[in-house]
């Protein structure tokens, strides 16, 4: 945590108002220096009452994806615990991506208020408004061989489902990368990595999370296609709690791969998607395909009986039901 983060620490934690002093004592830094972080917190957005005599009360915080506001609600280990924050960037995924192969630690995350080119799969344009979603990408990596890495789409998907679930909505998984509410798009992951001859050199895994965007914010070609958090229940959700959330249940899948393997993960994504038995029609560029699910390989290919009884594996396409 910053100094700035750890100034927001005491405002936060103290009984009324904390004074300059003991903030400059508990930091071993100067008055000044105090004085200076409080100035900058101003123009970040922070509303501070100040009395005199008394000293400096939070009044007003804003909805902002700063780290230390993201560090405030997470329980991980390892992801998260660097935090690389953008007003606005071309792809989170891009800026996380260089920074593995600059040699980043594990877990690093880039977050962003907007991206000017987000990309979901196939390159598709993912609509990133400022300030009311949340765009991370995290830097990731397994010890897995390259044929095992698909299934860690699943891992962002259910990270999204769970925290979906826990704020009161009821989210369905649409094969490979979505999540879906009542029928709409409210998440979307994509993963890019760099793989070795017989390993993994890393993964980085992007969510786009729809939280307080609402129809204005909307193309005219995703209206009605997609929704939000706020969308669906009417409130406005701090976005820096929902993307520790995200980012703790991120984890826990990941220790998953790493405890019981990919297997496990597919398995677990099968019995949330509820996959088995439903007819289905998947779409590629040169081909479509059309049967009943058999359920999901464990390099996470769909397993599909087709009208002929034959069981097709598809790596990926587009799903209709």
């Amino acid at each position: 945590m910053n100094r700035a983060g750890e100034v927001l620490r005491f405002l936060r934690e103290g009984p009324g108002y904390v004074s300059g002093d003991l903030m400059a004592s508990r930091l071993s830094i100067s008055r000044t220096a105090v004085w200076k972080i409080l100035r900058h917190l101003d123009r970040m957005g922070y509303v501070c009452e100040k009395l005199k005599g008394k000293g400096y009360r939070l009044t007003g915080a804003p909805d902002l994806l700063y780290p230390w506001e993201v560090e405030r609600y997470l329980e991980t280990r390892i992801l998260g615990r660097e935090i690389v924050y953008k007003d606005s960037v071309g792809s989170t995924n891009g800026v996380a991506f260089d920074m593995a192969l600059a040699g980043c630690r594990e877990g690093a995350c880039v977050i962003a208020e907007t991206q000017s080119a987000g990309r979901g799969r196939l390159r598709r344009h993912w609509r990133s408004p400022y300030g009311k979603n949340i765009y991370v990408s995290s830097v990731l990596k397994p010890a897995l061989h390259p044929s095992e890495v698909s299934p860690l789409t699943f891992i962002s998907c259910l990270a999204a489902f769970d925290t979906l679930a826990s704020l009161g909505l009821t989210p369905t998984l649409k094969w490979p990368n979505d999540v879906l509410v009542k029928g709409r798009k409210i998440c979307g992951t994509l993963i890019e990595l760099s793989v070795e001859p017989e390993a993994v050199a890393f993964v980085v895994i992007g969510i786009g999370l729809n939280v307080n965007m609402d129809d204005a914010d909307m193309d005219e070609e995703i209206k009605g296609k997609a929704t939000s958090l706020f969308l669906e229940t009417g409130n406005r959700f701090e976005r820096a709690r929902v993307c520790g959330m995200l980012l703790n249940n991120l984890e826990k899948y990941y220790e998953v791969v790493g405890g019981r393997g990919v297997d496990e993960v597919c398995r677990l994504w099968e019995e949330r998607a509820n996959i088995r038995g439903v007819s289905m029609e998947i779409v590629q560029t040169d081909r479509v395909y059309r049967g009943v699910s058999e359920g999901i390989g464990r390099d996470g290919a769909m397993l599909l009986r087709e009208e002929d009884g034959k069981v097709t594996r598809v790596i990926a396409g587009d799903v209709s039901f």
